[in-house]
């Protein structure tokens, strides 16, 4: 609530202590106000009953918000006790929230026990089904009375809540293109809503995974699972770096959770290969990729022995051996196209001056899969020339 300032009168000692106090409440509540405007960055936020929120009302009945905090937390973030107020006083016994952190959780009777939660990590991408489980959650519950709104965060309140309720807005008939753009103008005040290139490519995924043949609510048909196995990481145009290790992570599912944690599967290098007597630096030979005699300069790993990947894939990139991460990306298998995937600067996550640095006007980092769904004892065969163009002595599949 705001304040309510009382009449003091000069001189009175008990008044001025009073007053005193009273500045002090202001100047502690202006400067959390400051700090929390300062955390919430351009994200838009509500002023209702007195309160400073870092909320957004993405539709009538999509709340999208930053974590509801507690203890020293509620400092930059919204304090708990004054997003429950805002929340009764406006859908009182009409609203439930939706956490989507795994690295916080709280009582679920702050907001009288409707909270649920669909985890996954901090700007990573969730698995398609738990995107299914979550549209057909809120769905039932936004069916089931045409008051019910949902209240959905994450911690910063942008990225994860950007995806879903853009995962929801494409369940209930937009485009993909069309609810991020909406989730970035009513979320935010630059425009840039869900930022991180492998949660947009996730929403697409999840457009790409709906039928609408009698209206909303629509068929999911999410893939199957699909096995690859990885030939190639090439990062093509590079500069000011002689070699880039990465980490290849896969989400497993867990039997009764809905968080997926991610897997390491190999660790790797990816360097300057020599070409051979013969002038074929490639044990391979695909059109997307060119022969490496002249021009840019690429960095490459070739795994010769098997190494395979399912559904949720993560790869990161990083400057050392431990540490000094330069971008990463995550897709799944099931949406590689002609067993390849190339990503430009602009399409890898989290890329900061270092990843910059390293990439020439041409820069790409180029996937390339053997066939979908190989049998289980089929082995990759040995490079052309008989060399061993692998990071490590064992061909390949040492650890850093």
């Amino acid at each position: 609530m705001g304040l309510n300032a009382t009449t003091l009168v000069p001189g009175n000692t008990k008044d001025q202590d009073a007053l005193a106090a009273q500045y002090q409440l202001m100047n502690y509540m202006s400067t959390h106000m400051f700090v929390r405007r300062l955390v919430s960055q351009k994200r838009r936020r509500l002023l209702v009953n007195g309160y400073d929120l870092d909320m957004s009302y993405i539709t009538d009945r999509i709340l999208a918000m930053s974590f509801p905090a507690e203890r020293m937390r509620a400092i930059y973030r919204n304090p708990m006790w004054q997003v429950k107020e805002v929340l009764e006083l406006r859908h009182r016994g009409h609203y439930k929230v939706y956490n989507l952190c795994i690295e916080q959780d709280y009582d679920p009777s702050h907001f009288n026990g409707f909270v649920e939660r669909f985890p996954f990590d901090d700007n990573h991408v969730p698995p398609l089904p738990l995107i299914k489980e979550f549209c057909e959650s809120v769905h039932s519950w936004l069916s089931s009375d045409p008051k019910n709104i949902v209240v959905i965060h994450c911690m910063a309140g942008k990225g994860r809540t950007g995806l879903m309720v853009s995962s929801y807005l494409v369940y209930s008939g937009l485009l993909a293109e069309d609810a991020l753009q909406v989730y970035a103008d009513k979320r935010t005040t630059n425009n840039l809503g869900v930022t991180i290139p492998s949660q947009r490519r996730y929403v697409n995924y999840w457009q790409k995974s709906l039928t609408f043949p009698g209206g909303s609510p629509p068929e999911v048909n999410i893939p199957e699972a699909i096995t690859r196995e990885f030939r190639q990481i090439r990062l093509y145009d590079t500069k000011n770096i002689d070699t880039v290790f990465f980490i290849v992570s896969e989400m497993q599912e867990v039997a009764g959770e809905r968080y997926r944690p991610s897997t390491e599967i190999c660790r790797k290098m990816c360097r300057k290969i020599k070409t051979s007597v013969s002038g074929n630096s490639l044990p391979f030979s695909y059109p997307f990729i060119e022969e490496q005699e002249e021009g840019p300069i690429s960095l490459d790993c070739y795994f010769n022995k098997t190494t395979k990947i399912t559904g949720d894939v993560c790869v990161t990139f990083y400057e050392k051996n431990i540490g000094g991460r330069l971008f990463y990306a995550c897709f799944n298998t099931a949406f590689v196209e002609d067993s390849s995937i190339q990503f430009s600067i602009t399409e890898l996550d989290k890329v900061g001056s270092k990843g910059k640095s390293i990439a020439g006007p041409e820069f790409r980092v180029e996937f390339l899969f053997g066939p979908a769904n190989p049998d289980s004892d089929n082995s990759i065969l040995a490079p052309a020339d008989g060399g061993d163009h692998s990071d490590g002595g064992d061909g390949g599949n040492s650890d850093l």
